[in-house]
């Protein structure tokens, strides 16, 4: 293998590395209610990790037997923190 391709090679597989050590992660997480929507929704965001960054939220009601209704919310979330 020439000289220069296994440089070429070992400086693409640092990067890699760097660039993957720094990556932002990226997750959701879902509670329910049957209070309201608003009520799913803080339950949902009192789960978010700490120092991660909200991006977006959907809210869903829907019935549960007779006129009794449930509420679901899932908050998105992203965290570019560094990881270990």
């Amino acid at each position: 293998m020439p000289l220069l391709t296994l440089t070429l090679l070992l400086a693409s597989l640092l990067l890699t590395a760097l660039l993957a050590s720094q990556a932002a992660r990226a997750g959701s997480v879902t509670a329910e209610s049957v209070r309201d929507s608003n009520d799913a929704r803080q339950r949902a965001l009192e789960l978010v990790p700490k120092g991660a960054t909200v991006t977006r939220n959907r809210c869903q009601e829907f019935e549960v037997g007779g006129f009794n209704s449930r509420y679901r919310c899932t908050v998105f979330f992203s965290d570019s923190e560094t990881t270990p």
